[in-house]
């Protein structure tokens, strides 16, 4: 009987630059110089491997482009997302939108990217500037949204639940249907990267409370609402992920993989180097090794800073 390959996806990280410098950002990556992939020798490796691809060990579902921000270094997010589009792969990007324009959304739709997941932090200037960095307006960030979605993109809000902007999940979520888009994402600050340090962490039971809310306040919406990297909350109705990484490979700037960019490198297993590697090491590495943990009946990566909220009963 035919048993289809496991799928598996690459999120690959264009730059450590970024035209903001988020007091959450996973990555700590901010404003300045950085370093920027060498695409042509990352989309080579894919190139290569799908040459091969029908003895591969997975089915390459998807690449995901993110940074930093990704589209500071514009010429290698399209040139992966056209070779992408020429290999028959999926692509899209994890954005935080203020670098598009209708011109560059053009030239994106032209490379065949599909998905884009903007950051959604709020609808009150003031937060947004706390969080992400000040702007004289978020019309223009709304305009780009709405761009985007009349120009077809699957366009997904993913917004990152903090103190500082719990009071705003439901106009949020009010907002994110007015724009159009196709799926807002929900997910409870985690300590990684410049986040450690932060004093706005809700507990478990306040996360839990605000998206009990949520659901009420959006019950009969069509828009769907899925909760990243948490345990399903009883009798809520909304769409929980448990780990976005689960089937997933993390490529850096410098080409070394690893599993998910949340876990420190001090606890992150490295699967590998695609400077010197090719791609199908990396698969067959990465379906090797004991990556993946049980708790409480959830699988999530080995070191994942959530560990904690997964080890109380989830019931």
């Amino acid at each position: 009987m035919f048993q289809p390959k496991p799928t598996i996806s690459i999120e690959v990280k264009i730059t450590n630059r970024c035209n903001q410098a988020c007091v959450h950002c996973a990555n700590s990556d901010g404003l300045g110089p950085g370093q920027d992939i060498d695409w042509q020798l990352f989309n080579l490796r894919v190139e290569d491997w799908a040459l091969q691809r029908e003895g591969s060990v997975y089915d390459l579902k998807e690449i995901r482009l993110t940074g930093g921000e990704p589209l500071v270094d514009f010429e290698a997010v399209a040139g992966l997302a056209r070779c992408c589009q020429r290999l028959g792969i999926r692509s899209g990007i994890n954005t935080n939108g203020l670098l598009l324009d209708s011109g560059r959304i053009r030239l994106l739709k032209e490379s065949g990217v599909g998905v884009l997941k903007i950051s959604f932090d709020s609808i009150r200037l003031a937060t947004y500037g706390r969080m992400r960095g000040r702007l004289p307006s978020l019309q223009p960030f709304f305009s780009i949204i709405q761009d985007l979605v009349e120009n077809r993109f699957k366009v997904i809000l993913r917004l990152t639940l903090t103190r500082d902007n719990r009071d705003q999940l439901i106009s949020c979520c009010h907002k994110a249907v007015e724009l159009g888009v196709a799926q807002l994402q929900i997910k409870p600050l985690i300590r990684s990267g410049r986040a450690v340090g932060l004093d706005s962490f809700l507990s478990r039971d306040e996360v839990n409370e605000a998206l009990l809310h949520l659901a009420e306040a959006s019950a009969g919406i069509s828009l769907p609402v899925e909760i990243l990297c948490w345990p399903p909350v009883a009798g809520s109705p909304l769409s929980f992920k448990v780990c976005g990484s689960a089937n997933k490979i993390y490529v850096s700037t410098d080409l070394t993989c690893s599993i998910c960019n949340f876990i420190g490198e001090d606890r992150r297993t490295p699967l590998g180097d695609l400077s010197t590697s090719p791609l199908e090491d990396i698969f067959r590495r990465r379906t090797a090794g004991p990556w993946i943990k049980q708790i409480n009946g959830h699988r999530l990566v080995q070191g994942c800073p959530n560990e904690a909220v997964f080890e109380r009963d989830s019931a």
